[in-house]
């Protein structure tokens, strides 16, 4: 295995493991009380009823949360897990070009970190459901 691609191989466990941590923390114990334990957004109702919905979300990796508005027409959305979503999407498109690169230079071992990615992304997308 040539040196880019053991270094792509760590770098798409290590964060594919943040994105998976990240998801569980944003949903450990549900996505509702996730949402409530959660700093309130400003603008959003003070009411035990504020919060309308709360789910795991596979694009971006995270938790959406969305509360009735102060103001009594229209929600408040907010949404986690962006940064790690891009950091995961940069790495998921380094490796395929690592892929595209060894498989032309007739190296299999070089497909391993994108199959790696896309392994991670099926869990996540499974456990967002």
């Amino acid at each position: 295995m040539r040196l880019a691609t053991a270094v792509m191989l760590v770098v798409a466990v290590l964060t594919g493991a943040i994105l998976l941590g990240g998801l569980w923390l944003d949903t450990r114990e549900s996505a509702d009380a996730r949402c409530l334990a959660a700093e309130i957004p400003a603008g959003v109702a003070v009411s035990e009823v504020a919060l309308i919905s709360a789910e795991a979300t596979a694009w971006p990796v995270g938790r959406r949360c969305e509360w009735r508005a102060a103001s009594g027409d229209g929600v408040v959305l907010t949404q986690t897990g962006w940064p790690r979503t891009i950091g995961f999407a940069v790495v998921g498109a380094l490796s395929a070009c690592v892929a595209i690169l060894g498989m032309r230079r007739r190296r299999p071992a070089a497909i391993a970190p994108l199959a790696v990615c896309l392994v991670v992304y099926g869990l996540a997308v499974f456990w967002a459901g």
